[in-house]
């Protein structure tokens, strides 16, 4: 009877071990993906941020300033709590999601227009610029 709750206890700390792992590995990948879309947003929107001052509309500039700002804050808080890794891919999926946006936006598309709309959603301007859209703060 000992033995076998020996081995049962072995089999529960092994277990115990994996979910533990599985859930770090879960929080990590997450973590990374979040860091992904963090600089493709901030890529993206710098260059709607300059359509949107070149367009001079004042709606669409303090939507697009309010959206970059956020974004920038967030991607600031992300790799705070990220360490220093390499960001060279971050940087050049920024970069690709920049270029992506200005030959969309040479093309003929306005990313802004649902703001001409009657009813436009409110601009984002975070109260805290440092607040992170990652913990809803």
């Amino acid at each position: 009877m000992k033995k076998v709750l020996i081995i049962l206890g072995v089999l529960a700390l092994a277990g115990l071990l994996l979910l533990l792992a599985a859930i770090f590995t879960a929080v990590t990948v997450i973590h990374g993906v979040n860091g992904r879309v963090l600089y493709s947003c901030v890529g993206e929107w710098t260059r709607v941020d300059e359509f949107a001052h070149a367009e001079g509309k004042t709606n669409y500039i303090v939507f697009a300033d309010g959206q970059l700002t956020m974004y920038r804050a967030a991607q600031k808080k992300w790799r705070e709590s990220t360490g220093t890794g390499d960001l060279s891919r971050l940087q050049k999926m920024q970069a690709d999601a920049y270029a992506r946006m200005d030959r969309n936006i040479k093309n003929g598309l306005n990313p802004l227009a649902y703001l001409d709309d009657t009813n436009p959603p409110p601009a984002v301007v975070p109260e805290n610029p440092d607040a992170s859209v990652l913990t809803n703060k």
